[in-house]
């Protein structure tokens, strides 16, 4: 790799670092959820994800539910709605949220996350349900264009992307995939490969490419650690490739929104800045031999 791209790596993770400071906390998904009418969703109108979504998923199917619409019992109650025959059939579902202390050694506010539990009903057991809640789904289209380099990159990294879940993007270590929404619900380029990129980064930290550890658990140091890095592999892909001409505030919000979870915070960012420079050097450098040996190939 040459030392002008290193320098452009070093100073797009400098100025996202930097904005740190000033970006706050409030990162918002870049991509819409689409309806998806074979699995789970909430009364509330919104899709469960995760545990929750495999769980509901494997019970809708081992109790023949036929419609994919749950809610709680107050829930239902508070749409007008009573529950007929639902005794001992709720279904637990699981939701975190991030809850603030203050450490008695240090005197510094930190945060933990903490689990809820509550049992969810199928409508089946809804009386007089009227089954019209499933809206009709809207056409997504992809209002903007393709970024070359970006495209040239993911392909050439030798990385298999596939479209299992539509509204989550993750990488799935036992399969060696990364699973992306589609282009179209994204409103805009540097949203969709922003999110690539960033699983890209995760790809990166397989045993057979740079061996990272990953954190198991949701909210764990370990975790925490690996999603900066990974943030910030995005952020320098995406200033590489010309997706952003500057970094986005929206790479500082998600970086200060996982350091935070962190204990070691001041050489946190170091620490996840240069293993980033890593993941993104090994990206490049993967393309670029894939470049060499396709046109070796052609000629």
């Amino acid at each position: 790799m040459d030392k002008k791209t290193k320098e452009t790596m070093h100073e797009i993770t400098a100025r996202v670092t930097s904005d740190m400071a000033t970006s706050g906390l409030n990162w918002v998904k870049p991509w819409v959820n689409v309806l998806q009418h074979n699995q789970p969703m909430s009364a509330r109108k919104h899709q469960y994800s995760g545990i929750n979504r495999i769980n509901l998923s494997m019970l809708m199917a081992a109790r023949g539910y036929t419609s994919p619409v749950f809610a709680t019992y107050n829930q239902w109650q508070s749409l007008g709605y009573e529950l007929e025959g639902a005794k001992g059939k709720g279904i637990r579902i699981v939701f975190w949220s991030l809850i603030k202390y203050e450490d008695k050694k240090t005197g510094e506010e930190k945060l933990y996350p903490k689990w809820k539990s509550w049992p969810v009903f199928n409508s089946q057991y809804v009386k007089n349900w009227k089954g019209d809640f499933l809206p009709e789904e809207k056409e997504l289209t992809q209002d903007w264009s393709d970024v070359i380099d970006a495209e040239n990159l993911a392909e050439l990294s030798g990385a298999k992307f596939v479209n299992e879940d539509a509204n989550s993007a993750y990488y799935r270590p036992s399969n060696d995939t990364i699973n992306m929404p589609s282009k179209e619900q994204f409103n805009n380029a540097s949203g969709y490969y922003g999110t690539l990129f960033h699983e890209l980064g995760h790809w990166t930290g397989a045993k057979h490419r740079l061996d990272r550890k990953f954190g198991t658990r949701f909210g764990s140091d370990g975790y925490a650690f690996e999603e900066l890095i990974a943030e910030l592999t995005s952020a320098i892909l995406s200033g590489l490739t010309k997706v952003d001409a500057e970094p986005r505030a929206d790479h500082a919000r998600y970086l200060n929104g996982w350091i935070k979870c962190l204990k070691d915070n001041p050489d946190a960012i170091q620490k996840a800045a240069s293993a980033a420079d890593k993941a993104a050097t090994f990206i490049l450098e993967t393309a670029e031999q894939s470049e060499t040996e396709n046109q070796k190939v052609a000629s």
